[in-house]
C-alpha cells in the first residue's frame, strides 16, 4: 500500500528543497564547473582542464590573501572568544541580574549590526583627517600615533581585523553565558567548599562545560574569517596594495573588474574546500570531549 504520509512529508519539504537547489546546489556546481574552463562571462568557455587550479598554486598575490585570511583568524576568532570568555565570568559572578542583562544586551549591540555599515562608521572613526581616533590621540598629546591607519601597509589589517573583534565578542559573550545558564550551579559551590580558587573553577569546570558552546563559536567564527569579505571591501577594497587583501577580494577582482571567472571560480572552490577542511577538524577535535 502507497504511504501517502510519507508524500505528504515530501510535498511539505519541496519548496525548500527547490530554493536551495536553485540558489546554493546548483551556483555550487557550476562554480566548480566553471573553474575547469576559461570564461570571460559573455563568450562560450573552454576547457582549460586544472590550469586555473595550476595558476593559482604558482600566484603569489593569492598565497598573499590567504595569509591575510590566517592573520584575520586572530581577529575574527581567537579574540573575539578570549575576550567573551573573559567577560562571561566575570558578568557570571555579578550578583545584580538586571546590570547582567544590561551589559549584555551592550555588548551584543554591534552584531545585530550589517558589517558593511560598521566598515563605513569605522572607516570614518580610523579617517587620519578628522576621525575621532587621531582628534583624540593629538588632543592627549601624542601625535606619533595619530596615523592614517587604512592607509598604513603595517597598520591596515590589524586595524580592520579589531573591528571583526568588536563585532564578534559580544556574540560569543551571549553563548558562553548561555551556556553558563544551563551547567550545574552545585558543581561550582561543591568547587568553593573545596577551597578552588577562581583560575581553578574556571580551568576545570566552566571551561570545560562550554565546550559545545565552543565549538559553535569557533566553527562560525572561523567560517567569518575564511570568508571575510563586505568589511574588508568597504573599509580598504584590499588595500593598501595587498596589505588587506583576501581570498574573496581577490575573487572578486579576478571575476568581476578582469572578468577570467574561471580563475576566480577555481579560488572559490578551493576556498570552499578550506572551510570543509577546518570545521572537520574542528568537529573531530571537540567531538570527544562533550
Amino acid at each position: 500500500m502507497l504511504n501517502l504520509s510519507g508524500w505528504r512529508n515530501f510535498l511539505y519539504v519541496l519548496p525548500a528543497v527547490l530554493v536551495y537547489a536553485a540558489f546554493l546546489l546548483f551556483p555550487l556546481l557550476a562554480s566548480l564547473g566553471i573553474s575547469f574552463t576559461e570564461w570571460d562571462g559573455t563568450s562560450l568557455p573552454v576547457f582549460s582542464g586544472v590550469s586555473n587550479y595550476l595558476r593559482m598554486f604558482s600566484d603569489p598575490v593569492f598565497w598573499i590573501a590567504l595569509g591575510n585570511n590566517a592573520i584575520l583568524m586572530l581577529f575574527y576568532t581567537l579574540l573575539p572568544i578570549g575576550v567573551g570568555l573573559l567577560l562571561c565570568s566575570f558578568l557570571y559572578d555579578t550578583r545584580n541580574n538586571s546590570e547582567r542583562s544590561v551589559l549584555r544586551i551592550l555588548f551584543f549591540l554591534p552584531y545585530i549590526m550589517p558589517m558593511a555599515v560598521l566598515g563605513v562608521v569605522w572607516r570614518w572613526l580610523y579617517n587620519p583627517a578628522f576621525g575621532p581616533i587621531d582628534q583624540i590621540l593629538r588632543a592627549m598629546g601624542l601625535p606619533q600615533l595619530a596615523l592614517s591607519w587604512l592607509g598604513d601597509f603595517t597598520w591596515a589589517l590589524p586595524a580592520v581585523g579589531l573591528v571583526a573583534t568588536w563585532y564578534f565578542f559580544g556574540f560569543c559573550l551571549v553563548l558562553f553565558m548561555a551556556g553558563l545558564q544551563r551547567m550545574d550551579p552545585s558543581l561550582l559551590e561543591a568547587a568553593d567548599l573545596d577551597g578552588s580558587s577562581r583560575r581553578q573553577k574556571f580551568m576545570r569546570i566552566t571551561l570545560p562545560g562550554l565546550r559545545p558552546e565552543l565549538r559553535i563559536a569557533l566553527l562560525l567564527t572561523v567560517i567569518a574569517s575564511l570568508k571575510a569579505f563586505d568589511l574588508v571591501y568597504v573599509m580598504t577594497q584590499g588595500g593598501p596594495g595587498t596589505s588587506t587583501m583576501v581570498t574573496n577580494i581577490f575573487m572578486y577582482k579576478q571575476g568581476f573588474d578582469l572578468h577570467y571567472f574561471g580563475y576566480a571560480s577555481s579560488v572559490a572552490v578551493f576556498s570552499m574546500i578550506i572551510v570543509l577542511g577546518i570545521n572537520t577538524l574542528i568537529h573531530l577535535a571537540l567531538k570527544e570531549r562533550y
